[in-house]
């Protein structure tokens, strides 16, 4: 085991290169040159989203929601539900999940 990373180094060597040590180098071979090529211009870029200009989006048509506002109303339906359950009284609506809390 001794010299593990040098005897490691000198096997591959052997299988990298050739064993025949009077063999010629590989000629390398000419560069071959190729005719200029035609460059076209590509189209400019259009984004899908905007194709139906016929009639521009309305703001005022649809609600903003935001998902972290509908997490913290889930979160406080929940609580003043399970407040409920307990026999608990807390501010809230009247109707949490279908059913009536008095």
């Amino acid at each position: 085991m001794t010299d593990l990373i040098g005897r490691v180094i000198v096997w591959v060597s052997l299988l990298l290169t050739g064993r025949d040590p009077h063999a010629k180098p590989p000629s390398r071979p000419t560069p071959v040159t190729l005719p200029p090529a035609r460059v076209t211009p590509l189209p400019a870029h259009r984004s899908p989203y905007g194709l139906d200009d016929s009639k521009p989006l309305d703001g005022a048509a649809t609600r903003a929601v935001r998902p972290y506002v509908i997490a913290h109303e889930q979160r406080q339906r929940r609580r003043e539900l399970a407040m409920a359950a307990l026999g608990l009284d807390m501010p809230g609506p009247y109707w949490v999940h279908g059913l009536e809390v008095a």
